[in-house]
Formats: structure tokens, sequence, C-alpha cells
């Protein structure tokens, strides 16, 4: 697939903002730091970020590209911030498909973060589909 990874500079970082305002991500808090972005022959492809919580670590703000998409970019990314991360991911998403098959399960026991999280998805991000809350342990 030929791609790299590393965290954004300044301008690369404003230009994942933009995408997560397109996309309608979770936009609240947003560090450089926190995120790994996919590159293909220097240009950004894809992001993700890996936002540390008192009481957990949640993956999120998850993007592609929408000229990149369905060519194994989100999962590339997802499991090099598996790779990256600590022993044990939390998510709140609408598909959970995409997510079991990198080894998240949904589970109904979660910290207080992803409660309020699931809470912020659903009355500031409505969707059709029901938000679940899922779990990767190393």
């Amino acid at each position: 697939m030929n791609l790299t990874f590393r965290t954004p500079s300044g301008k690369e970082f404003e230009q994942i903002c933009g995408h997560i305002r397109e996309f309608e991500l979770d936009d609240r808090g947003l560090q450089p730091e926190q995120f790994t972005a996919a590159f293909r022959d220097g240009e950004l492809v894809g992001f993700g970020r890996l936002r540390k919580h008192a009481d957990c670590t949640e993956l999120c703000s998850l993007g592609v590209v929408a000229s990149q998409r369905r060519k194994g970019i989100g999962k590339a990314l997802v499991a090099e911030l598996i790779r990256t991360g600590p022993v044990t991911i939390y998510l709140s998403c609408i598909i959970p498909g995409f997510f079991s098959s990198l080894g998240f399960r949904i589970t109904n026991t979660y910290p207080a973060s992803m409660r309020e999280k699931l809470n912020y998805c659903s009355s500031e991000l409505p969707v059709p589909e029901t938000y679940v809350v899922m779990v990767f342990e190393k």
C-alpha cells in the first residue's frame, strides 16, 4: 500500500481539522500530537486520533480523504493506532462491522468518559444509525 505514518506538521494539522469539520467528526480539544496521519507519496490521505482521558484512551476522529476511500487506508490507520497505542483502546461508532474486523468488540461496560462520548455523539452528531461503544484489548 506504500503508506507512511507520522504526527502531522502544523499545515497538515490544519488540513486534518478541515476534514474533521467536513466529515462531521468529533472536533473537541484537537491537538496535533494526538494524531497519526497517513501519507502516500507525500500527500495526506487519512488520519486518526488517540485521545487520552483520565480513565481510558479513545480512538476517534478517524477519517480518509474522500478520493482515497476503499483502498485499505482506514484499516491501515487503525492497525497503526493499535500498534502505537496502549493495551486497551475504546471507541464510539456507528460502523461496528468495520472495527470488529480489526479486533474491536462491542461492550456495554465502559469508563465514564466513554459514556460522555456516547451522549455527545448521540446528541451532537445525530445519524440514523445507533452509536455503540467498542473496546480493543491487546
